[in-house]
């Protein structure tokens, strides 16, 4: 079974999703190829428990909103 069959089996039983979400698109992308899914719900968890931030890195925040525009 070549690769691309393999995977085309993998989305049928995973139950072949699609989004047009770039949100969804960027999570995805980052679980499957940079962190585990475990690091990324303990994040969300945190940011879930947020009320008001400050942050220490104010370029780093901006940076932060600008990519949570370009995401919207």
């Amino acid at each position: 079974m070549s690769v691309g069959t393999k995977n085309i089996a993998m989305r049928e039983r995973s139950g072949s999703i699609n989004s047009n979400s770039k949100l969804v698109s960027f999570l995805y992308l980052l679980m499957r190829d940079h962190l585990p899914a475990g690091v990324i719900e303990e994040i969300v968890r945190d940011a879930e428990e947020t009320t008001d931030c400050q942050f220490t890195n104010g370029w780093l925040a901006k940076y932060a909103e600008d990519l949570k525009d370009r995401l919207k």
